[in-house]
């Protein structure tokens, strides 16, 4: 529906009066006092009708109102260039929009509104060969430290500037004789003074330009420097510079996903407030304005300074407060943050008095400390952000399991296992015996906190395919980045998405075709000047090294969104199946309807492969991160894998299938030095009752379809995943694994240099 729509922003000359700072109004809606009129109408709708409804809007008579086009100039400002004529009464807005500023997705307008008529036949000057050109006015008070809008006014291009001097005079009820100073504002940096006794146009001034002017005695002069106040309009024009200050709430940090508050760098992956500020707002004006903004007293709020630490977080540091009411924004930003063009802050809101006093906490004596809360839910693997606790810092933090129990509504003796959220790649789990002074807490310190589950709990997430733990979950939140995809031909948007670093090709594909709402296999992505090739076992990162991709509609065949399409009535699966080793890949294409069952792809899976017996069996099993993350039973439904996933098939081997109950199975993966620095093909391996190293490493080389050179290159260790404690790499060739006592959450790990990185495989593909 919003295709059949056109977004309208229309200034009045009463927003223009109120505004500080550059042009008519600042149409950057991220801007702390943007205010102008918006309207969505239909496109179609013709001027006439629109002109009627926005009089009737404003209880103004039609024929009274005027709208002007804003232009975009080479020079960067925006600014009324000439209006909507008359005769274009029955012309739509979109075709006013395209013929005018066609590439401007929105109409901004100007609402001139005459008080009186002309003559008998018209209420507006004519602006046909520049006779009338409309400028707009602004007064600036050294005495206030304000700009004040006077609106428009119509000048002739032979008259000198002198000659409105009474003019601007009376639109200030200032005495007739006053002298003034006036000056052109062409752009932010470039505010001129005018010459009175050149002509308009010898001044070059065309429709939308701004006079803005000011009394030009110097008796006041001194006082305003003892008082340090600015007396002339370029070095106020100076102070109305934007930079650029991010909100962080509560609310956004509890639904937040990811590390610290708030993901500052790329915005997709977090949802933040961004307001674009004068530098000479003061910190009081901000903090009333943000407060009316979100309709809370602005006594109850205060602002903390987010600073960037020495290990790459971004924290609550320091409060600002509130003798700084009178300081602007600028000084403060000076003073307590090192960033250059931006301020980061994170809005505390008090819901009630603190100790029956205050509404804040004090942060005097440095004995409290402001903490920040996530739970994990491992049953809907997500992140909870459970807003901020005063923590005292001599207290054990075991004083605080009930506090946090009551957090999520649970028993108050309900188990908990607590973990510091150090930095992305260090989450450290926190003894509760320790105080938090001991622990090194500080103002701005992220708490984690989960269930501490039992082992029957912990085996019911693995065999769902589940993470179980908060250092899981936060390693796979490390391997999500923001996508930025852009078409290779205009008709088609630019956007980003969220995806998974490990994604290939075809995953990054079935994403795009998602979003598109478009067939997968039309979608053909590129690097800027080549087209990338299309590979199943590697990522689309690592082939394009950074996230910028271009993308190609090879058909242009869009489907519409609710066109009753058989494609969407279908589900698309590409399954890689593994054959006799895990070196030996093809790719399958599989198209089922919606509503099968996993028995019907491994049906269409059999249609294109040869097993080594009739009674052999098929395995499905989905990876994530380079593990195992849920095999597929045949009676479940389709529906429930989940989109992008890599899906793996093979048929069971033999010695799995003959295991008896004093054998073990355990999952396989790969690794570089470090557990979490996973890759390769994870697979299922039988622990033989009895059997040695040395017998299991045959077996696993046969597995691997390896060589001795390449399999002498490889350590296996025992890794835990729950404790992720160092890898026990098993050297002695004598020793029988399964007499070690092996939990369902230990792995085999292969520690070896990922082969896939240098040298390409031979993929082939069955459709």
């Amino acid at each position: 529906m919003k295709h059949f729509y056109l977004t309208i922003k229309i200034v009045t000359t009463e927003k223009f009066d109120k505004h500080q700072g550059f042009d008519l109004v600042n149409f950057d809606h991220q801007f702390l006092f943007y205010d102008v009129y918006t309207f969505k109408i239909l496109k179609a709708e013709t001027y006439s009708v629109f002109k009627e409804n926005i009089s009737r809007t404003f209880n103004v008579p039609s024929k009274q109102v005027r709208f002007w086009v804003f232009v975009y100039r080479q020079n960067k400002t925006i600014r009324p260039d000439h209006p909507i004529p008359e005769s274009y009464m029955n012309i739509s807005m979109e075709g006013i929009r395209d013929e005018i500023v066609p590439l401007q997705n929105e109409l901004k307008l100007y609402m001139e509104v005459a008080d009186k008529p002309i003559n008998d036949e018209t209420w507006f000057p004519l602006i046909e060969e520049n006779k009338n050109i409309i400028v707009f006015l602004k007064y600036f008070d050294p005495d206030t430290q304000t700009l004040e809008g006077l609106g428009h006014l119509y000048v002739q291009e032979f008259d000198k500037v002198g000659d409105y001097i009474n003019v601007l005079c009376k639109r200030k009820n200032l005495p007739p004789d006053t002298p003034l100073k006036i000056y052109e504002e062409i752009k932010p940096n470039m505010i001129e003074e005018m010459n009175p006794n050149f002509t308009i146009k010898q001044s070059e001034i065309q429709n939308g330009d701004i006079i803005c002017f000011q009394k030009a005695s110097n008796m006041k002069i001194r006082e305003h420097i003892k008082s340090i106040r600015i007396f002339e309009i370029p070095k106020f024009y100076e102070l109305l510079s934007t930079f650029t200050v991010k909100v962080v709430t509560v609310e956004k940090f509890k639904k937040y996903q990811g590390f610290d508050l708030a993901n500052f760098e790329n915005t997709p992956l977090s949802d933040i407030y961004l307001y674009k500020i004068l530098m000479n707002t003061t910190y009081g004006v901000f903090k009333e304005n943000v407060s009316q903004y979100f309709n809370i007293p602005s006594e109850q709020v205060r602002f903390w300074i987010l600073a960037s630490r020495q290990n790459g977080t971004v924290r609550p540091d320091v409060p600002i407060l509130e003798s700084y009411s009178n300081t602007s924004m600028k000084e403060i930003h000076a003073r307590l943050t090192s960033q250059e063009d931006e301020m980061k802050l994170y809005m505390e809101v008090a819901d009630k008095k603190f100790n029956g006093k205050t509404l804040l906490s004090s942060i005097k004596e440095n004995i409290s400390i402001l903490i920040f809360l996530k739970y994990f839910d491992p049953d809907t693997q997500t992140l909870e952000g459970l807003g901020q606790l005063y923590v005292r810092r001599f207290d054990k933090s075991s004083n605080y399991i009930h506090t946090l129990c009551k957090k999520k509504n649970f028993p108050l003796d309900t188990p908990l296992k607590l973990y510091e959220e150090i930095k992305p790649n260090m989450i450290d789990e926190i003894d509760l015996r320790f105080t938090f002074q001991r622990l090194e807490l500080q103002n701005g310190d992220i708490i984690c906190f989960q269930k501490n589950l039992t082992e029957k709990e912990i085996q019911e997430h693995i065999e769902a395919g589940r993470i179980h733990s908060i250092p899981q979950f936060y390693e796979s939140l490390s391997l999500h980045t923001v996508f930025s995809f852009k078409p290779r031909l205009k008709n088609y948007p630019k956007f980003n998405l969220i995806l998974n670093k490990k994604l290939t090709y075809d995953q990054v594909a079935e994403a795009v075709a998602f979003h598109l709402n478009i067939d997968l296999l039309k979608i053909r992505f590129e690097k800027p000047y080549d087209p990338i090739e299309q590979t199943a076992n590697r990522a689309l990162l690592d082939m394009i090294r950074k996230p910028k991709v271009y993308y190609e509609i090879l058909d242009g065949d869009i489907i519409e969104p609710g066109k009753p399409e058989d494609t969407e009535k279908e589900k698309f699966f590409k399954i890689i199946w593994l054959g006799n080793t895990i070196k030996n890949e093809e790719i399958i294409d599989i198209r089922l309807q919606k509503d099968a069952i996993v028995s019907e792809i491994i049906k269409e899976i059999l249609k294109k492969v040869t097993l080594s017996s009739p009674d052999a069996k098929i395995r499905l099993y989905e990876v994530m991160n380079h593990k195992i993350q849920k095999e597929y039973k045949e009676t479940e439904l389709t529906g429930r894998i989940q989109e992008f996933m890599t899906l793996y098939a093979e048929e069971i081997p033999q010695d799995e299938l003959l295991a008896n109950s004093n054998d073990q199975i355990i999952q396989v993966y790969h690794f570089i030095k470090d557990p979490i620095q996973t890759h390769g093909i994870p697979f299922k391996f039988v622990i033989k009752n009895g059997e040695t190293l040395t017998d299991i490493k045959i077996r696993l080389q046969l597995r691997l379809g390896m060589n001795k050179i390449e399999f002498s290159r490889i350590r296996i260790a025992i890794i835990s995943e729950i404790t992720y404690e160092k890898p026990e790499y098993l050297e002695d060739d004598d020793i029988i694994l399964s007499e070690r006592e092996l939990s369902n959450t230990d792995y085999l790990g292969l520690d070896h240099v990922d082969e896939t990185e240098s040298a390409e495989k031979i993929i082939y593909i069955r459709g």
